[in-house]
């Protein structure tokens, strides 16, 4: 019959047995398991990042918002400003028409001390929260349209000549009226388009070989050509963010459940693959980053900036591998505080009492900590009402197994129990330093009495500590073990 329990206690489970050893041809098949979970969850890491990277309107803005508000890229971006606006309007023309005959000859310089002017408040355009406030807005109206294009378009969207572009003349106009330019701007901008402009364009192109926008300030995101293969993709990419995770998820649970008689050592296994998972990731982004940027940035002066573009692009991928390397090494360490070591059995001993005695409390702390990284947020998951509801139903699950543990182990344990080992543990070895320092003098006679010495010296510590003996008394009977005539 099983001895009765305190109130609240979980009834001890019976006595451990050690893990079985798993078959050869087991253990291979669940290690492939595992391998082909780590392939399909980098995978699909990746397709959860591009969807809600690229697809998702909140994550798209934001990121756009950062790319604009960081110095290197507004340094770079004032610069493709500045250059667009003294291409679109003849600045040296406009001065040479207003300045005397005699003076005609100080336009050159004007022109470059305007453009030098132009360069200093370019950076001042971008950084006004107006401005910021119109990119952020125009961003997301953007990605709004180009997400109904890609799902197949919609009554109020279609592509204009067979093109998707992104349009940057509202900040061309806003730097040009910063330097009082947005006259001759706007003069010069109709001359551009139709007939006339097309066949200027034409010509200039011939001859510098370079390309001219029928307006200003526009960027060609998409053609015609490309939208279906677009489309496509981003059909895929949705497929593989639902599926892909789920697949991982599956075949982590299959190979925990293959692993009979062994499972804590295949949970442990689950978190050291999470681990890699995500350090994968992280070495993945790291690696295509610095080969795209070398290969499409040619330009010195601007690869700080195509740098900061990608990794404020890619910040959300770098997210969410250094939580599953935080998950992973959480399952690593809780299946380690349930395993064999000494180490281990030490905690669990010193926990025993609270889990049995305290166990609201315990509960309580657990969720407040799981309170504060939900307020904190560091990742994305911490962010969203189910994956905290599942990591908080995995530490109530967690918490309910170690007390289920610890009252079968340690059925007997008391608060105090660690301190007082701990207490004892080091008294003893004060004492056995002492005694070897003395036992290096003439006076002690061999070493079976250095032995015994040591022996009833650590049992008169333990009851010293217990209270046992008053201090007179430990002192009396630890000068009369330490004597070299006891």
């Amino acid at each position: 019959m099983p001895e009765p329990t305190q109130a609240g206690e979980p009834p001890a489970d019976p006595a451990p047995t050690s893990p079985a050893p798993a078959p050869h041809s087991s253990r291979w098949l669940i290690d492939a398991i595992f391998a082909g979970a780590v392939v399909v969850g980098v995978f699909a890491t990746l397709a959860v990042w591009i969807n809600r990277q690229v697809l998702n309107t909140n994550s798209w803005t934001n990121t756009s918002s950062q790319l604009l508000a960081d110095p290197k890229i507004e340094a770079a971006v004032s610069g493709v400003l500045v250059n667009e606006l003294f291409s679109s309007v003849n600045v040296a023309a406009e001065i040479k028409g207003v300045l005397p005959s005699q003076l005609a000859g100080l336009a050159a310089p004007a022109t470059a001390g305007l453009r030098a002017l132009a360069i200093q408040v370019a950076p001042q355009v971008l950084s006004n929260a107006t401005v910021q406030s119109a990119w952020r807005l125009a961003n997301r109206t953007a990605q709004l349209e180009l997400v109904r294009i890609l799902n197949g378009g919609s009554k109020t969207v279609s592509t204009t000549n067979g093109v998707v572009v992104l349009h940057l003349y509202p900040l061309l106009v806003q730097l040009a009226t910063q330097l009082g330019l947005q006259e001759q701007l706007a003069s010069v901008q109709p001359g551009l388009q139709g007939a006339a402009g097309a066949a200027g364009r034409g010509a200039v192109q011939q001859k510098l070989g370079v390309t001219l926008p029928a307006l200003s300030g526009n960027i060609v995101i998409l053609r015609s050509s490309q939208l279906k293969t677009a489309q496509n993709i981003v059909k895929s990419i949705k497929g593989f963010a639902l599926v892909l995770p789920v697949i991982a998820l599956g075949l982590f649970i299959l190979a925990v459940w293959l692993a009979h008689g062994w499972r804590r050592v295949a949970v442990r296994a689950t978190g050291w693959c999470l681990i890699g998972i995500g350090v994968i990731v992280v070495l993945v982004r790291r690696v295509i980053g610095d080969v795209l940027v070398d290969s499409l940035v040619k330009a010195p002066s601007t690869k700080p900036a195509a740098h900061q573009v990608y990794a404020i692009g890619t910040s959300l991928l770098h997210d969410s591998a250094i939580a599953l390397i935080t998950y992973g090494a959480a399952i690593v360490i809780g299946t380690w505080i349930l395993g064999e070591t000494r180490l281990a059995l030490a905690l669990r001993r010193a926990l025993a009492p609270s889990l049995r005695v305290h166990a609201p409390y315990v509960y309580a702390a657990a969720g407040l900590a799981l309170l504060i990284v939900v307020v904190w947020g560091p990742f994305p998951s911490t962010r969203q009402p189910i994956p905290v509801i599942g990591i908080a139903v995995l530490l109530a699950l967690g918490i309910r197994a170690l007390r289920r543990m610890t009252a079968r182990e340690f059925p007997d344990a008391r608060a105090g129990d660690t301190a007082r080992s701990i207490r004892t543990w080091s008294s003893a070895r004060r004492h056995s330093a002492f005694v070897a320092i003395s036992a290096a003098r003439p006076t002690v006679a061999d070493s079976g009495e250095r032995d015994a010495q040591i022996t009833d010296l650590g049992r008169l510590a333990d009851l010293y500590h217990r209270g046992d003996l008053t201090d007179e008394e430990f002192r009396a009977q630890k000068a009369r073990l330490l004597s070299p005539h006891s």
